[in-house]
């Protein structure tokens, strides 16, 4: 029976820290360089005292670390198993009298050795630091822990992932470039599949799933955000074991490597038709996905960016294959490739399968409809809770949202050929009784809707559910801070509890009251309430020149001209036809008013009151110019035929 000493060859790891050992010595000094010696010169600076305390190790010269945390794993793992890729090496390897699994251990451990030395070690420095400086109040020694875990686990699973990937090919170039791939791929061909299905599918939810952490898919885009402290247990037991099964899966394709695979670009023929399909499906999705893009959804480009796609993919796949760039009269895999993407995208589009689905009314439990796909994903700010909206439940507000969904869905061509700057989101989120949820997300012209939306939106269910002052409990506020907007210096604190119920049940009141058009029209006027819960914790609303209550009380209280923008702040306000300008470009607005030759100029107190009070958000049939007394800033409204005052309408029949 061997003994335990004998298993370890001392001549195997001599050889191998000649040759490889200096990638673990470079990144010991880089680490140092990085962590020791950085927090020595903040220590011994003039400015000590204005040291800032992180709370992670990972913000000393993070760019650096974020380098060697990329680059050294795989650096290694190529040149550890360079052997592999050179005939004579490999040959005089495998004619020694050893098992390829002491082969394979031999230099996949004496790898992890140079990983997890210089890591340690500096772990070891910056503790004795800790301790000799007295750092307490800079880092705590469990940050020291917690970034050496981090490191280690990253760096031993890009190692493996590289290891892995030095089996599968026969040439260290190829294996550097592979392993890269692989390391993006899941985060990669995520998004370009979510891309394509948005072009596929009608009404696919791409902005709620490319917000679903993504980045913790790979550890190069994991290590990318360690700066902001995002530790998860989950994520580090998925890295540890994956890592595992990378070193495992690395050793048992090393048992079936033959030699003749020195110089091949894929060391197994079985596998080469997978790289190469692959390669072509992933460069095809890629060719559509960014001609849909810069062409904003054009047909005919996005058909050309999957050809032009599925040709370079195939081609530069062959390439890599052959080693040759004579590979052009290889048609035949390119053919059945290309005819079964055409099948399955017409499978998909004539199926409807997708674009026509909609959950029947005795399905569905809940279902959400707002303009922001992101409102319905739990947040970690302790604030979220207040703006997340509640799905409804009432069977007339589910009718109703089923009725908007079937109608979006008939408008299909009406709303992809609408042009990105005048159309909105709708996004809809169905949960079904049997525990199934069915997401929808659309961009839409929303003036095309608004009898859809004017019974969803004026329902009390829908108010409650979606506004925050329904959701905050007036017991637990501290104060409310009224703010208008623009260079006057006014603001409105209420701090009496009995004030503040009153204002939050009078806001409570507009809220109710409040119709779909009005929402939309006296939306964006610049007054802000704060609602002050904490030290740091507030909320924010707009206060509408339409809410009659809390206006009504706020005048009772004789708080009115404290709180919002009166006739005494403005200067003049000059009044013309609109004509579908940008409402932000103030500039070109005031020149074409001033060449009206019709204008109405408003210096009257009260008419310049009943002005702002009925002033609106949206571009109407009236353009206001409000130029304020202090300085020269300005703001552009608008008066609809509704809301427009009498002197105005008198003005311009």
């Amino acid at each position: 029976m061997l003994s335990k000493t004998s298993r370890l060859n001392k001549e195997i790891i001599k050889q191998i820290f000649r040759s490889v050992g200096w990638i673990s010595i470079l990144y010991f000094l880089g680490l140092l360089f990085c962590l020791p010696l950085t927090i020595l010169m903040w220590y011994s600076g003039d400015e000590k005292i204005n040291y800032m305390k992180v709370t992670s190790l990972f913000q000393y010269d993070f760019p650096i670390q974020l380098l060697l945390m990329v680059i050294v794993p795989v650096l290694l793992s190529v040149f550890l198993f360079r052997f592999l890729h050179v005939k004579q090496a490999t040959d005089f390897m495998h004619s020694l009298p050893l098992r390829r699994e002491r082969i394979f251990h031999h230099y996949a451990l004496t790898g992890v050795l140079f990983l997890v030395v210089p890591v340690a070690v500096i772990s070891v420095i910056i503790v004795v630091l800790h301790s000799a400086l007295g750092l307490t109040a800079i880092f705590t020694l469990k940050m020291v822990f917690v970034w050496t875990g981090i490191t280690l686990l990253v760096n031993l699973l890009l190692y493996t992932v590289g290891v892995f990937v030095a089996m599968m090919t026969g040439i260290s170039a190829v294996q550097a470039v592979l392993t890269y791939i692989v390391l993006f791929f899941p985060v990669g061909i995520t998004l370009i599949l979510f891309f394509n299905l948005k072009i596929l599918l009608y009404g696919f939810p791409i902005d709620y799933f490319i917000n679903q952490d993504l980045e913790k898919m790979s550890p190069i885009t994991y290590a990318s955000i360690l700066e902001q402290g995002h530790f998860q247990t989950n994520i580090i037991v998925i890295y540890a074991v994956c890592a595992l099964i990378f070193y495992c899966l690395g050793l048992f394709f090393y048992k079936k490597r033959k030699h003749e695979a020195v110089s091949e670009a894929i060391a197994f023929l079985n596998l080469r038709s997978v790289f190469k399909y692959g390669t072509t499906f992933c460069t095809m999705l890629a060719g559509g996905m960014y001609f849909s893009e810069v062409s904003n959804g054009n047909l005919s480009w996005i058909v050309f960016g999957y050809a032009v796609g599925t040709l370079l993919g195939y081609f530069l796949a062959e390439m890599v294959l052959q080693k040759t760039w004579r590979v052009f009269t290889r048609l035949k895999g390119l053919g059945i490739f290309s005819a079964a993407m055409v099948l399955l995208v017409l499978a998909i589009q004539f199926s409807g399968f997708y674009d026509h689905r909609i959950p029947e009314q005795n399905e569905i439990k809940s279902v959400l409809l707002t303009d922001n796909a992101n409102r319905d994903v739990i947040s970690e700010d302790t604030m979220a809770k207040y703006y997340l909206q509640i799905p409804m439940s009432h069977s007339e507000n589910i009718e109703a949202v089923r009725k908007l969904h079937k109608q979006i869905i008939e408008d299909k061509s009406i709303n992809q050929k609408s042009k990105l700057d005048q159309t909105q989101i709708a996004f809809l989120t169905y949960t079904l009784k049997n525990g199934e949820t069915v997401r929808r997300e659309y961009r839409i012209n929303r003036s095309l809707y608004d009898d859809f939306y004017k019974p969803i939106y004026e329902s009390e269910e829908y108010k409650r559910n979606s506004n925050a002052i329904f959701k905050v409990n007036e017991n637990k506020i501290r104060a409310l801070s009224i703010s208008p907007n623009g260079p006057i210096q006014k603001n409105l604190v209420i701090s009496e509890p009995a004030d503040i119920k009153e204002a939050i049940r009078t806001l409570r009141e507009d809220v109710l009251e409040e119709s779909y058009a009005d929402s939309l029209y006296f939306q964006n006027q610049g007054t802000n309430l704060e609602i002050r819960l904490g030290k740091r914790e507030f909320l924010n609303m707009e206060i509408k020149s339409s809410y009659q209550n809390f206006n009504g009380w706020l005048k009772e209280k004789g708080w009115l001209d404290r709180a919002s923008v009166t006739a005494e702040d403005i200067d003049y306000i000059l009044i013309g036809k609109s004509k579908g300008q940008d409402i932000r470009n103030d500039v070109e607005i005031l020149k074409d008013l001033e060449k009206q030759p019709d204008r109405l100029k408003v210096t009257d107190p009260t008419q310049i009151q009943l002005a702002l009070d009925r002033r609106g958000w949206a571009n109407s049939k009236y353009v206001a110019y409000f130029h304020y007394k202090i300085g020269k800033f300005s703001e552009i409204f608008f008066f609809d035929d509704e809301h427009a005052p009498d002197y105005v309408k008198s003005h311009f029949e």
